[in-house]
C-alpha cells in the first residue's frame, strides 16, 4: 500500500463539543499517517470552536462556516475544503477503529476503478457501550451497475461513517444534492455509475442517541417518506437505460414506501389527526394502487415493532458492558 496517498477526513459538526472531540481523537489514533482533518463546524454555538484549539494536531484543520448550512451543505463544505486523494466524512459523533483508514485505502488502491469502498461496523450508545454488531454480508463483494442498487436498497448500510471516496469521483458526480434532504442518494448514484466493494470487517462504530441527526429532523416535523421519494427518483432517475430489473425494484420500494405510509396513517388516527391520516393515505395509493388491499403493512408493523423491542434490550444490557472505545480528556 502506497502511505503517501493523502486522505482527507471531514468532520461536520454543529453543537458537539465533547463529541467531535472524541471523533478527532479518533482519526488522531490511525495507524494510516498521512492524513488531513477537516472539523467545519456549523455556527456552532458552544465551546466547540475553545475544545478543537486545544488539540495539539497540526493535520488539524477548524473552518467556522460562515452562515448555518444544515446538512448535506456542511457535509459538502467538508469535500470542497479537502485536498486528499481520497475522502471520508466522519459524523461528529461517530467514531473510527485505528485501522479504518489503513484497510480502507488498501481496498481502494487495490481496485482502481471503484468509486468508494464500505465496511461493516458497531452500533453503540452515547458512551460507545456496544448495541449490535452489523455485518451486511459475511465475505467481501465488489458491485456496479443494477446489482450494486439491489445490494444496498436491502439495508441501506451505506453509512458516512463507513465509507471512503475517491474525491475525483465525489467531484465528478457533482457531490450530495442541496435542494433537497439527500442522505444516501449521492452514494447509490455512484455505486451504480462506477461501483464499490464492500470490506466485511467492523472498521467503524455508529452511535444511537436521542440527539441523532434523523431524530432531530423528526423532531422539526421533517416528512421522511416524502425524502425517500425524493431520494429514490433521484437513483433511478439516473440509473440508465432503464431495464426490467430496476423498474421491478422501483416497484417494489413503492410498494414498501406506501405500507409506511398506511401506518404512519394509522398513527396519525391514533393521535386524534384526522386530516393528515388522510394525506397519508392518499400517497399510499398514489405510491401503490392496490395500497387498500395490501396487508403488507401488518407484517412491517410487526416487524419494525420487533426492532423497537429488540433495541430497548440491547440498551438494557450496554448498561452493563463496557465501551468499545476510551479516549483521553481533551482540557
Amino acid at each position: 500500500m502506497n502511505s503517501s496517498r493523502l486522505v482527507s477526513i471531514g468532520i461536520p459538526t454543529y453543537n458537539r463539543a465533547g463529541l467531535v472531540v472524541q471523533a478527532i481523537q479518533s482519526v488522531r489514533q490511525q495507524t494510516y499517517p498521512h492524513l488531513e482533518i477537516i472539523v467545519s463546524d456549523d455556527c456552532s454555538s458552544d465551546d466547540t470552536a475553545a475544545r478543537v484549539s486545544r488539540i495539539p494536531e497540526p493535520r488539524l484543520l477548524y473552518h467556522r462556516t460562515a452562515g448555518n448550512l444544515r446538512p448535506p451543505r456542511n457535509w459538502n463544505e467538508c469535500v470542497r475544503l479537502a485536498h486528499g486523494e481520497y475522502f471520508a466524512l466522519l459524523p461528529d459523533d461517530d467514531v473510527y477503529y485505528p485501522e479504518f483508514i489503513a484497510e480502507m485505502v488498501g481496498c481502494l488502491e487495490q481496485q482502481p476503478e471503484i468509486a468508494f469502498v464500505q465496511c461493516a461496523y458497531d452500533v453503540a450508545d452515547l458512551e460507545l457501550r456496544p448495541l449490535r454488531a452489523v455485518l451486511p454480508a459475511p465475505d467481501p463483494l465488489t458491485l456496479r451497475g443494477e446489482r450494486a442498487l439491489r445490494w444496498q436498497f436491502q439495508g441501506l448500510h451505506c453509512l458516512p461513517a463507513t465509507l471512503v471516496f475517491r474525491r475525483a469521483a465525489m467531484l465528478a458526480a457533482g457531490l450530495w444534492r442541496e435542494d433537497y434532504w439527500d442522505d444516501w442518494a449521492f452514494i447509490l448514484r455512484l455505486a451504480y455509475r462506477l461501483g464499490f466493494t464492500y470490506l466485511p470487517r467492523r472498521l467503524a462504530i455508529t452511535r444511537q442517541h436521542g440527539q441523532n441527526l434523523n431524530r432531530r429532523l423528526a423532531r422539526e416535523l421533517r416528512d421522511a417518506i416524502a425524502d425517500l421519494i425524493n431520494q429514490q427518483a433521484d437513483v433511478f432517475g439516473a440509473a440508465l437505460p432503464a431495464t426490467s430489473g430496476l423498474v421491478a425494484l422501483r416497484a417494489r420500494l413503492d410498494r414498501q414506501l406506501s405500507q409506511h405510509c398506511l401506518l404512519s396513517a394509522l398513527g396519525a388516527l391514533r393521535r386524534g389527526e384526522p386530516r393528515l391520516a388522510w394525506r397519508r393515505l392518499q400517497r399510499a395509493h398514489q405510491l401503490y394502487a392496490l395500497a387498500g388491499a395490501d396487508l403488507g403493512w401488518l407484517k412491517l408493523g410487526w416487524r419494525i415493532r420487533r426492532e423497537q423491542r429488540r433495541a430497548a434490550r440491547a440498551r438494557v444490557a450496554a448498561r452493563s458492558k463496557p465501551p468499545l472505545m476510551t479516549f483521553a480528556l481533551v482540557p
